[in-house]
């Protein structure tokens, strides 16, 4: 289409010039059946479809040479220019002015349709880009949906970004070197307010359009304006306006999450001294009191009294001890350092490591366990799974009422193993069940009002999702008519879709 175009622009002018000659003959069969008035209907005809497709000069010169055609074939004398009769003249030259009217008008209607396809074009594109900018949520993101925009001028635009192969394009090919260091020099410009308020000035020295945000340029646009055609170009700086506050937008979008993140982090660390002030304080202040009351008065204290004061430093110091496994699994998950050294174990052997671990807490509670025999191995880090049901039993244990059981049901659901840890507490009501799971949370009613680091689900969730799993809490189903001690269950869920072919790899391998 485009070759077509231009070379019908290459040969417009000679075509322009002989058509009307090479015509004349479709005239004279016309005036075998039409009376010769007719006849310069068919050269208005053909500087119509002139002005429409080509230019209006070129229909301006058709006419004149078809005035000349008419005059030399159709009036009188004939073969000759030179007119005599004042009618013919007449006739002539009110076709002569006729088509120039014509030529103008059609052309003039042609340039509008053309703009009005343009604006509504570009009203397509501004409709697309401004549904892309509000979704847009990095920088990556804005200069993408500009670059889409600017697809179909590719060749007549250039968009130069950092990193970007930008100099390869052929509008810049064509550039001299100095150029081309030029708009280097001002991609990596340090934006100041006076240096911004000079922007328009650059733009109109370097022929290009700044991409920027209060802070730096993100780019530069060069277009060749005059080879697109109508291009409005109040809605194209409308565009560019519209792209420049999403990078603000999004700059600023940006600097808020850093100081959320810095906000957070600071309250994260006031969290975990307030935590660990309070949760090693007390352990170490009920062992420095057992202690010193043996060093003291061991010499008066008989056999059994020196056994219950060393036995409740040997508790506390296994309770400081779990506050810092909790503290270093929770630093672990933390920092992206936490690593599956997967095996194949049974559920049984997971659930008799951590009912060991359990026995010195379970002094006014039990366990009640229900396991599938049949359940499949799972291909898991154990001391990673261990820690993560103990920590949700523990949990269970102390919001638990004296003499409670701890209901512990293991099944297989589809291409999952269920682990369902149920207690008898006062459960957790439904809008703090998600949030149990965040660091150094206490809710102020049900299972999680008691002192507590508040990592143990948290840890939980981190090391059963590191394994592909879920959890989740969900209320006692048998306890739903309890309204005092409703309860709560925590459910784990551990994937083993690919677990069995990754059992099978060693086995084919020998």
């Amino acid at each position: 289409m485009m070759n077509a175009e231009k070379i019908l622009r290459k040969f417009a002018y000679p075509i322009g010039i002989l058509f009307p000659w090479l015509l004349t003959p479709i005239a004279f069969l016309i005036t075998d059946y039409l009376p010769k008035a007719n006849v310069p209907l068919l050269y208005i005809v053909m500087v119509v479809f002139i002005a429409i497709n080509v230019t209006v000069e070129l229909a301006i010169i058709n006419a004149l040479s078809s005035f000349f055609a008419f005059s030399f074939f159709f009036a009188e004398p004939y073969g000759s220019i030179m007119i005599h009769q004042d009618e013919d003249l007449l006739t002539i030259l009110l076709f002569l002015l006729t088509s120039v009217l014509v030529g103008y008008m059609a052309t003039k209607h042609k340039h509008n349709i053309q703009k009005i396809r343009m604006r509504e074009f570009m009203t397509d594109i501004e409709l697309e880009l401004l549904e892309r900018l509000p979704k847009a949520i990095d920088t990556e993101d804005v200069v993408a949906a500009l670059r889409d925009a600017l697809r179909p001028w590719y060749e007549n635009c250039v968009l130069i970004t950092h990193g970007d192969n930008w100099a390869t394009h052929p509008m810049i090919r064509r550039l001299t070197n100095l150029r081309k260091t030029y708009l280097e020099e001002l991609l990596e410009l340090r934006l100041t307010p006076e240096v911004i308020a000079k922007i328009p000035q650059l733009e109109q020295e370097h022929d290009v359009y700044f991409l920027y945000s209060s802070k730096q340029v993100i780019g530069l646009l060069r277009i060749a304006t005059a080879n697109i055609q109508h291009l409005p170009k109040d809605i194209f700086l409308l565009l560019l306006h519209q792209v420049n506050i999403s990078l603000e937008r999004t700059r600023l979008a940006a600097d808020l999450e850093k100081e959320k993140i810095a906000k957070e982090n600071e309250l994260l660390r006031s969290a975990l001294l307030s935590s660990v002030s309070h949760d090693f304080r007390t352990p170490l202040t009920t062992m420095i009191g057992a202690t010193s009351t043996v060093i003291e008065f061991g010499e008066h204290l008989d056999k059994q009294q020196t056994r219950e004061l060393l036995n409740t430093v040997l508790e506390e110091a296994e309770r400081l001890n779990r506050y810092t496994q909790n503290l270093l699994d929770m630093t672990r998950l933390g920092f992206g350092k936490l690593q599956l050294e997967c095996n194949w174990v049974s559920v049984e052997e997971i659930m008799s490591v951590v009912k060991k671990r359990l026995r010195p807490l379970l002094i006014h509670n039990f366990l009640k366990e229900d396991i599938n025999p049949n359940l499949p191995l799972l291909y898991v880090h154990a001391a990673l799974l261990e820690q993560a049901i103990f920590n949700v039993i523990d949990n269970a244990i102390k919001f638990s009422p004296t003499n409670a059981s701890i209901d512990i049901e293991c099944t297989k659901e589809e291409d999952k193993i269920i682990i369902a840890i149920c207690d008898q507490g006062t459960g957790i009501p439904e809008d703090e069940r998600e949030k149990v799971f965040e660091r150094f949370h206490t809710a102020e009613k049900g299972d999680r009002r008691r002192s507590g680091s508040g990592l143990g689900l948290t840890i939980c969730q981190g090391m059963i999702m590191a394994h592909g799993g879920n959890v989740s809490i969900h209320a006692n189903p048998r306890r739903i008519g309890d309204k005092d001690y409703p309860g709560c269950c925590v459910r784990i869920e551990l994937p083993i879709n690919n677990q069995q072919e990754q059992h099978e790899l060693p086995t084919s391998a020998e």
